[in-house]
Formats: structure tokens, C-alpha cells, sequence
């Protein structure tokens, strides 16, 4: 792994994570702004819209994170250190969501509140980029890997336990090295969504607005089902085995139930105009 990376123009180290979160962002900025321009919000409300929704990323990813994993602030890291570390993704999705909600009743009139699920559809391929990068950051880092495996599918990643520490001390060699073959699920979820962008783009413009967004909805709450009892999480067991199975599955049959719904009334209001 490669958690610090050298910047050969300054000279200077930089930690993977952080780079590739910051890379993650600009990314979605710069694909969001011409798609949003193209479902009718000018580049400066754009603008004010992205930043609010990072913002709030940050903080509801963290404030998550607090919740599902306390253990990890008794330490030097803090509930409200700005450090890059300690966020969860779900708890930015809700705060990007609640974001993108305040700004549309404060910043649009209600005719062009219309506007929400273009909107919506147009934050989907940024947003399945952005995580893309998250993800190659974690990969680097070494952090949010799945358990052990035999498998060929595993890699070798720092043992981040203390055990590696702690032989080394005992071991007349200093050069002892301990690592452990885990499943490299961050690769894994990066494939499956970028993956996923394929057919929600594919599909969503031949439907009712809102459908990219919701056909993206339920195959990233799929993929995170499926990924799930391959990831080594350090939450309690409740959180890890009942709270986020249950929270994926709910949120994937609300998407579904979303899209089936918003695109019957759709065909619904076409007979009514045809007649």
C-alpha cells in the first residue's frame, strides 16, 4: 500500500486519503457543473449548491461515523477534528440529501422546484465518480479492507491491528514485517459503481425524471449488500449484522417503489393527454 504519496513539484508527502477524497470533489464539481447547467440551474447557483452539499457531506459523514463507531474518538482524533479521517458514506448521503433539499425551498421559486428530480439525475454520474476516487484513496491507504481470505482475489495489506508492532519489538530484526490477505473491497465497490453508472445511465433517460438517480439508488444499495459480510468493519456486531443490512435493504425498496411509482403516473398522465 501507499499511504503517503510524494508530490515531486513541491517535494512534499500528501496521505493518499486525503488526496484522492480532495481529487473526489473537484471531480464531482467539474462533472456536475455542465450537467446541472444542462438541467436548468446556471453555473453559479450550481456552484453554491456543490459547496453546500459538501459541506454537508462532511459533516453528516461524520457525525455517522461518531454514531456507528465511538471507539475510534477516545483518541487523538476528535468528533470535531477537520482531519480527513472518520467519515461514513451514509451519513453524507443524508447530508447532501438534506442539502440539496434546503437549497431548492430557499433558493428556487416554487415553479422551478421542478426541478429537483433533474437535479437529482444529474448528481449521479459525478456522485459514482467522486466515490470511485474515495475509494482508490482507502486502497492506497490500506484502510476499510474486507476480512481474510485464501482467496486469489486477496491482497496483502498492513496489519493495523498493533501485532505487527508488537513482534517487531520481540524479533531480533527490525525489518520483520506483518500482513495479512484480505479482500480488497474497495476495489470491489469501486468496480460496482462505476459499473452501475452503465445502466441507470442507459435506462433512467428513457424514463420518468428521477429514474437514473433511483435506478442508481437500488443497484449501489444492492452492491452494498453484496459487499457486506466481505468487509472488516469495526463496529459492534448490531450495527454490522442488523442496522446496515437492514438500512441497505429499506433504501433499495424505497427506490424501487420510488421508480415503479413515479413512472406508472407518468404513463398515467400520457393517457390522460392522449385522450
Amino acid at each position: 500500500m501507499h499511504p503517503d504519496i510524494m508530490i515531486p513539484l513541491i517535494g512534499a508527502e500528501i496521505k493518499a486519503y486525503a488526496l484522492f477524497t480532495v481529487l473526489g470533489a473537484l471531480a464531482f464539481a467539474a462533472a456536475a457543473l455542465p450537467l446541472l447547467k444542462r438541467a436548468g440551474v446556471k453555473p453559479p447557483r450550481a456552484l453554491t449548491l456543490i459547496a453546500a452539499m459538501a459541506v454537508a457531506f462532511l459533516i453528516g459523514a461524520r457525525l455517522w461515523n461518531v454514531a456507528v463507531n465511538p471507539g475510534a474518538y477516545g483518541g487523538a482524533l476528535k468528533w470535531y477534528s477537520l482531519k480527513l479521517a472518520g467519515f461514513s458514506l451514509y451519513g453524507g448521503v443524508l447530508g447532501a440529501a438534506l442539502a440539496l433539499l434546503a437549497w431548492v425551498r430557499l433558493t428556487l421559486a416554487r415553479p422551478a422546484r421542478a426541478l429537483f428530480l433533474p437535479i437529482l439525475d444529474a448528481i449521479v454520474l459525478p456522485s459514482g465518480l467522486a466515490f470511485a476516487l474515495a475509494r482508490v484513496g482507502c486502497f492506497l491507504n490500506g484502510c476499510c479492507c474486507g476480512i481474510l481470505t485464501h482467496s486469489t482475489l486477496g491482497v496483502m495489506f498492513p496489519d493495523r491491528g498493533g501485532t505487527q508492532e508488537m513482534l517487531s519489538s520481540l524479533l531480533p530484526f527490525s525489518a520483520f514485517t506483518l500482513q495479512a490477505k484480505r479482500y480488497p473491497t474497495q476495489l470491489f465497490e469501486l468496480a460496482l459503481a462505476l459499473f452501475g453508472l452503465i445502466p441507470a445511465l442507459a435506462f433512467g433517460r428513457k424514463l420518468s425524471q428521477g429514474s437514473t438517480f433511483l435506478l442508481y439508488g437500488v443497484w449501489f444499495s444492492v452492491a452494498r449488500i453484496v459487499i457486506l459480510p466481505l468487509r472488516s468493519l469495526p463496529y459492534d456486531d448490531i450495527v454490522k449484522n442488523a442496522a446496515y443490512p437492514a438500512l441497505y435493504l429499506t433504501l433499495t425498496a424505497l427506490s424501487a417503489a420510488a421508480l415503479v411509482f413515479i413512472n406508472k403516473r407518468r404513463q398515467e398522465n400520457e393517457k390522460v393527454r392522449s385522450i
